[in-house]
């Protein structure tokens, strides 16, 4: 029997906007560089992968196109978000310093002023004693040292009066002078221009940073749909691996589970996809894991044995076999490869070496079994002998299957230039008919 994974079907549909969906059927770029990029991707890992980057690179570019036609350059608008606020504290510093010299001048003016208020009043205190003394003797008064310490009270008095009223007014100057609360006041017409710098600079900072958020986001969606978009493809293919390998176990009666989604019991670990439980008429039960494998980048052979070996322990298993797409996807030059003593790779390109490929594994399993299990009932040597023709004359038809698809790659390319050879001559032919008709008649 002959396994044969399902095709994926296509899509004729034209461009257009389905529900969720943007659906292109036909897209073409001349963008140099794109087209580099793309050939590139498309050379070293397939096309499947270059169609994963084309969609990851779809989304971030519509998302990051929307955000430049709404909100321009975002971080020309930080830089001069910054700039301008630089620009406005070195300027409200400067004038700061200016205002502040200007309070400087204006407080020690109004010191000076205090000290010539002082120093004339008492420079007049004698003057008004000698003023009371004399209005105290023109007065008449009985006792004049009385007369005398009332006229020098009286003097004081008005003294220490005006003093209290130039200190009074020194400091409500100087307090409308430093004070935030005044409006008027020098101090809160800087606070006023600061507050209004820092807010307009803090408000175009955080439409900037806004902007920078919204294109980190789109990145983050970007990286979403292509890790989506690469899920949901590994999905597909291993389903399709999956279909295949049940339609192999029809014809050989053993029991599969798709196990791709489960976790191993005792585990919460999901390796491995299939699982065939080998039904022999032996006491042991051997146990094939398949792993669906589809990578933009081709595993190395050691990276195919850590992961196979890795699902024969944690899913119980005696043998592994990862099916890849093409031979393109199997380590080593052929179509399939054997990476351990108990794992394979074997491509799927072609549905008769991988018949062939499962019921080898299959006897491997059996015999591993076997082997683990000392089951009498098996003859290990001459099994093992079996097996290793069996992987010789695997060997040889794989090399001569390339020569079969080779020669009849070739025997086409012959086919078509002898039908282009017996078109030609046809053409040749009815020409030269045509003119030998023709000179016989006008002969």
């Amino acid at each position: 029997m002959t396994v044969a994974i399902p095709a994926q079907r296509g899509s004729n549909e034209p461009v257009t906007v389905l529900d969720d969906q943007l659906v292109i059927r036909h897209l073409r770029l001349d963008h140099p560089e794109t087209v580099a990029l793309a050939a590139r991707e498309l050379a070293e890992h397939g096309p499947e992968a270059l169609t994963d980057t084309v969609s990851a690179a779809l989304v971030v570019g519509m998302v990051a196109a929307g955000l430049q036609r709404s909100g321009g350059n975002h971080a020309a608008v930080m830089q001069r978000a910054l700039a301008g606020f630089d620009r406005a504290l070195e300027q409200r510093a400067t004038d700061t310093l200016t205002q502040l010299d200007g309070l400087l001048n204006q407080v020690t003016a109004s010191e000076q002023a205090t000290r010539q208020a002082a120093e004339a009043a008492l420079a007049d205190l004698p003057r008004r004693i000698e003023q009371g003394l004399a209005a105290a003797l023109t007065g008449g008064a009985g006792d004049v040292r009385e007369a005398v310490r009332q006229a020098a009270v009286t003097a004081q008095r008005e003294a220490l009066g005006q003093l209290e009223s130039v200190v009074r007014t020194h400091s409500d100057s100087v307090r409308s002078v430093v004070s935030t609360e005044n409006p008027a006041s020098p101090l809160s017409a800087l606070r006023r221009d600061l507050t209004a710098a820092v807010d307009g600079a803090r408000r175009e900072l955080g439409e900037g940073l806004a902007a920078l958020q919204a294109l980190v986001q789109a990145q983050q969606a970007g990286q979403a749909a292509a890790r989506k978009n690469s899920a949901a493809v590994g999905k597909d293919w291993e389903d399709r691996v999956a279909v295949g390998v049940a339609s192999w176990a029809q014809a050989t009666g053993d029991l599969i589970e798709h196990v791709g989604s489960q976790p191993a019991p005792g585990t919460t670990r999901r390796v491995g996809d299939v699982l065939v439980r080998i039904i022999t008429s032996t006491s042991t039960r051997p146990v094939l894991i398949v792993e669906a494998k589809r990578r933009q980048r081709r595993p190395s052979m050691r990276a195919f044995r850590d992961e196979l070996n890795d699902a024969l322990r944690v899913r119980g298993a005696h043998s592994a076999l990862a099916v890849v797409e093409t031979a393109d996807d199997v380590p080593g030059p052929g179509s399939w490869a054997r990476v351990d003593r108990t794992c394979w790779v074997v491509a799927a390109d072609r549905p008769e070496l991988l018949t062939l490929v499962l019921g080898i594994v299959r006897e491997l399993t059996i015999l591993a079994a076997a082997q683990t299990g000392a089951d009498s009932s098996v003859d290990i040597g001459r099994a093992r002998t079996a097996v290793d023709h069996l992987l010789d004359l695997l060997s040889r038809f794989d090399d001569v299957s390339k020569h079969v698809s080779t020669a009849e790659k070739t025997l086409t390319n012959i086919r078509a230039t002898a039908d282009g050879l017996r078109q030609a001559l046809t053409v040749q032919i009815q020409d030269a008919h045509h003119a030998l008709r023709a000179g016989t008649q006008g002969g």
